[in-house]
């Protein structure tokens, strides 16, 4: 499989795509759906002709250069982030470069594995807090799902990430988040870069970027003033001192930080436990054998991060479920130099773009790609599969710096919930995918409770 650089990438053609009077076809359906159409008639490489070209790359070969064996010419300086910098800031997911690096080695610790094996204890806490209040529910109450797993979740990042109970502020941050994770889709990407444009959507941003800064500044004057626990990552940021001036954050660099956690670190994890939910009530014989695994290992009690290893099939359902439905359905990356791929010319300069949607559903890795089937994931599956076929949380250097945390969030939220409850979607209400910066239901899932 060629990848990379050729001796004369220049004499090789452009790769091949749709004519650019095909454009209005983007515009009926939803964007990650557009990409695979192109990938499944033009092939693993595709040139898209819009408002300028954009390279489609979906076999996980060329994925692994970009990514990993040859990351530090393919830069994250693109509009996409650009538009997502308006939102987040310049934190760990936007930054690049010395900064990022920087970043990165600070925060890592937080996330090593030994540490957030001990959050199941916050975790559970909270999953039983909300199994309490559906329990307390009539027989047969809807619940809006998307909604109690992006509370749960923020709960989770609040007490663990940063060492702080704001239960209050719970459901209105998790309205605040879902306003800033729509923002850069609103109307046109590109109105975001310039907020001062008095569109509904920049005036509406605006007003919770302000109310979210204000929570965020009094989060760091509470740790300032001796709260919060002594390793967590605000305690963390503010100790930090730059290796080269000895100064520390600034406020702005600090609130950036802080929201990019806030944001990837709980809703990723939200859109992931609504769509298991949502698979598994359209497969019963999947969700039946589920609960008999969960029964038997658990007996009812809440999971521990050391119970997982006796729960295989809730982690097979958990990286089926991202698979067809990623939390973070694509990346962009832009080559800073000239480069080849599958016999084609990418100039440098160009923007590319990496779907897990469409990788997920890569023919010559997963066949009958669309249907619902843990069994993918089975021992000894995995072995004979390109490792960059499956990226949910991307690869690399700048793989999901959270990856773990929410493998384990994911899987003991569901087996709590699971052993309490039966879930079902209620009936007649549209599920339609919302790709925004995470990949949600557009228009919710509202379901109903019956106790197990």
């Amino acid at each position: 499989m060629e990848a990379g650089h050729s001796t004369n990438p220049s004499a090789l053609p452009l790769p091949p795509g749709p004519p650019w009077w095909r454009i209005h076809e983007a515009f009926r359906t939803s964007p990650p759906d557009y990409i695979l159409g192109l990938i499944r008639e033009y092939g693993d490489v595709v040139r898209f002709r819009g408002a300028f070209p954009v390279y489609c790359i979906n076999h996980p070969e060329y994925v692994r250069q970009i990514l990993t064996r040859a990351w530090p010419q393919y830069t994250k300086n693109t509009i996409d982030y650009r538009v997502i910098a308006s939102t987040l800031g310049r934190g760990l997911v936007t930054n690049d470069g010395p900064d990022w690096a920087r970043q990165r080695r600070l925060m890592q610790p937080m996330f090593a594995n030994r540490r957030i094996d001990t959050f199941d204890t916050v975790i559970n806490e909270m999953t039983e807090a909300l199994a309490r209040d559906w329990a307390g529910r009539a027989p047969g109450a809807t619940v809006w799902l998307e909604k109690d797993m992006s509370r749960v979740t923020f709960q989770v990042v609040s007490r663990t990430l940063f060492g702080a109970d704001i239960d209050d502020a719970a459901d209105e941050m998790t309205g605040i988040l879902e306003v800033l994770n729509q923002h850069p889709m609103a109307l046109s990407a590109l109105l975001t870069l310039w907020p001062w444009l008095p569109v509904p959507s920049n005036r509406r941003f605006k007003r919770v970027k302000q109310r979210l800064d204000t929570i965020v500044d009094g989060l760091v004057d509470l740790h300032r003033r001796g709260g919060g626990t002594p390793d967590d990552i605000v305690h963390r940021l503010l100790a930090a001192r730059d290796d080269e001036t000895g100064e520390g954050m600034d406020d702005g660099q600090m609130r950036d930080e802080i929201i990019t956690l806030m944001l990837a670190g709980h809703e990723t994890s939200a859109t992931a436990l609504t769509w298991t939910f949502w698979q598994l009530a359209q497969y019963p014989e999947v969700e039946q054998r589920l609960v008999a695994e969960l029964d038997a290992a658990l007996g009812g009690a809440p999971a521990r991060a050391a119970d997982l290893a006796r729960l295989p099939y809730l982690k097979q359902v958990v990286q089926e479920s991202m698979r067809l439905y990623p939390p973070v359905w694509g990346i962009a990356r832009r080559a800073t130099e000239e480069v080849e791929f599958g016999g084609y010319r990418i100039p440098a300069g160009s923007y590319l773009s990496i779907t897990m949607y469409s990788l997920h559903r890569h023919p010559e890795f997963w066949p009958d790609p669309e249907r619902f089937d843990p069994e993918r994931f089975a021992p000894g599956r995995n072995e004979s599969r390109h490792s960059y076929a499956y990226l949910p949380f991307a690869a690399g250097p700048r793989t999901c710096i959270g990856a773990g945390m929410a493998m384990l969030e994911i899987q003991l939220v569901l087996a709590l919930l699971l052993q309490r409850f039966r879930v079902t979607p209620l009936a007649g209400h549209p599920v339609v995918p919302l790709p925004v910066v995470t990949y949600k239901p557009r228009y919710g899932l509202p379901v109903t409770l019956a106790p197990r």
